[in-house]
């Protein structure tokens, strides 16, 4: 058995004893290690819950900021339903610190901002302005040009006070062109879209105004015949009760900024391929604002001519063309300065000069050797001006013998034709009819269409036995916005007068005969619509072209005319 020295064996117990205590100690940090760990596990698993939940600012660093830099992005962890804004693409090229995307797809950014990331959304055209002072400014949601079908289109609001307005629009810039308006047909629940169309008019390539009025806020003119499918129906809605919107107040485009562009030169089609009103050379381009005289402009006490004095407010609305008493005919000189509508002349597209055609058509009437046939002009003064003005204008009296028969609402139109013993007699009788003589009792368009259809039958069997027997019937000239129909005393607005001449049109087809025919004249009469002088009857510039284009019809002289034709328009 051996012996251990005492003092050894106290030794060893005490290095035995440190050791279990450097092992306590090793074990109990390894456990405060593994706490931590799992603590920082917790925390981890926490924070991305939270970021995830409440997104925190990440901030980005500048690089050729645009932008403030204090400015911050959220990160988006989805994009649904995200009420902030768009998502912001985390690989954009946008620099600094850019703000949630905010802004409507159209709105106006400033130049020196970029949007490198877009969605796949079709562009969206920024729009024209609209008129806030407008009575249906509320109602327009907004008017977008439409390069590709050569038209301006309104959007109106679902629930507006005039759902169905009757519009009038015009271009000037280059030429000058009538929109013709058209309601497209909409998805349940959504507003009216009116689209105005200038693809079949004689345009230049260029930048034009655009002016856009509301001429009354229910509309009973032809474009209710697509909506409505019952012409019958549409004849018999009489219109006595309707009343023209403020006039002070009817554009519905701005008036600044209402400008587009039409990239591409247009042909015309129809009669529109016949002859335009173009921009004289030289002259500054501005727009033509269109002229009316205000109800508070004209006395109703004195037939509602102009005030006199005329108050100044009212001298650039009503005294557009004349600011020194004005032109009835246009003789300008080099160097003159001109305003509003003599800005434009007249462009015939002819293969022969005005001037040769006037000639050619004064040899008809002195060659004996082709009698002429005895062409009487029926109506009241837009026929007589005709006559007594712009024949002698043209050195061509004698042309027409005139025949005076003030409405269609009256008789006896084929016994005056027999007593003058006329050969080719063209009528125009719709002036009275809508006008402050029927006492607020305008005639409707069933009316207008059975009683005119009955005088052309007549007259038809007064010239049945005459090899040159033939009756027109011409679409209907124009009235500007004149006091009486702002006032609500009048009814010859541009809604009537194309309902007018759509009756016209349809009395040719409805009597289907080769001795009656239809002759289009709007490509001369309507683009300048607001001239006339006395509020009532064509400028003499207007009259004269008239004169000419129907004579040349009437005597088949249209050769000289573009080679696609003029007599039919319908077909080209």
């Amino acid at each position: 058995m051996m012996n251990l020295p005492t003092q050894s064996w106290g030794q060893n117990c005490e290095g035995v004893h440190n050791r279990k205590w450097l092992l306590a100690f090793v074990v109990i940090a390894c456990i405060i290690q593994l706490g931590n760990l799992i603590l920082s596990a917790q925390y981890q698993e926490s924070s991305s819950k939270a970021l995830f939940e409440h997104p925190q600012p990440i901030e980005v660093p500048p690089v050729n900021s645009a932008k403030p830099t204090n400015t911050k992005i959220t990160s988006q962890p989805s994009f649904s339903a995200i009420p902030q804004g768009l998502p912001v693409d985390p690989s954009s090229t946008f620099s600094g610190q850019p703000q949630p995307i905010d802004e409507p797809i159209n709105a106006a950014k400033p130049s020196n901002t970029k949007i490198t990331s877009q969605p796949s959304f079709s562009a969206i055209p920024p729009g024209l302005p609209v008129d806030p002072s407008s009575t249906i400014s509320s109602d327009v949601s907004k008017i977008v040009h439409d390069q590709d079908e050569g038209s301006i289109c309104v959007h109106l609001k679902a629930g507006a006070r005039c759902p169905h307005p009757a519009l009038i629009g015009r271009l000037s810039g280059p030429a000058l062109a009538i929109l013709d308006w058209k309601e497209r047909h909409n998805e349940v629940g959504t507003g009216t879209v009116l689209c105005g169309d200038y693809s079949n008019k004689w345009l230049d390539a260029g930048d034009y105004f655009v002016e856009i009025l509301v001429l009354y806020c229910e509309d009973f003119g032809v474009g209710v015949l697509e909506r409505v499918g019952n012409e019958t129906a549409w004849k018999e809605k009489g219109f006595a009760s309707k009343c023209v919107e403020d006039a002070l107040n009817n554009r519905i485009t701005g008036k600044e900024g209402s400008k587009i562009t039409i990239p591409a030169s247009i042909d015309g089609k129809g009669n529109y391929r016949l002859g335009r009103w173009v921009r004289r050379a030289g002259l500054p381009v501005r727009p033509l604002y269109t002229r009316f005289q205000p109800k508070e402009c004209a006395n109703p006490k004195k037939a509602f001519r102009p005030l006199d004095p005329l108050p100044e407010w009212c001298k650039p609305l009503t005294n557009r063309d004349q600011p020194d008493g004005g032109h009835h005919l246009w003789n300008f000189k080099e160097g003159d300065e001109v305003f509003g509508l003599p800005e434009y002349e007249f462009q015939w597209r002819m293969e022969i000069s005005e001037d040769e055609l006037i000639e050619r058509l004064r040899k008809r009437l002195h060659d004996k050797s082709m009698p002429l046939p005895k062409i009487c002009a029926v109506g009241d003064s837009h026929s007589r001006h005709m006559w007594d003005r712009s024949l002698p204008q043209l050195n061509l009296q004698g042309m027409f013998e005139y025949v005076l028969h003030y409405s269609v609402t009256r008789e006896g139109i084929a016994s005056k034709i027999a007593n003058k013993r006329c050969d080719q007699v063209f009528i125009q009788v719709g002036q009275w009819a809508p006008s402050w003589y029927t006492k607020g009792d305008p005639v409707s368009f069933a009316n207008y269409y059975s009683l005119l259809k009955e005088h052309v039958q007549n007259v038809s069997k007064v010239l049945e036995n005459n090899p040159k027997g033939k009756v027109y019937l011409p679409t209907i000239d124009q009235t500007p916005l004149l006091g009486r129909i702002n006032a609500c005393n009048d009814w010859r607005t541009p809604t009537v007068m194309d309902g007018y001449s759509f009756l016209n049109k349809q009395i040719v087809q409805a009597l289907n005969s080769s001795r009656v025919e239809f002759i289009d004249i709007n490509f001369i009469v309507y683009p300048p619509y607001d001239g006339h002088p006395d509020w009532i009857h064509l400028l003499e510039d207007v009259r004269y072209r008239k004169t000419i284009y129907m004579t040349a019809f009437i005597l088949d002289e249209l050769e000289a005319l573009d080679a696609q034709g003029s007599k039919n328009p319908d077909t080209q």
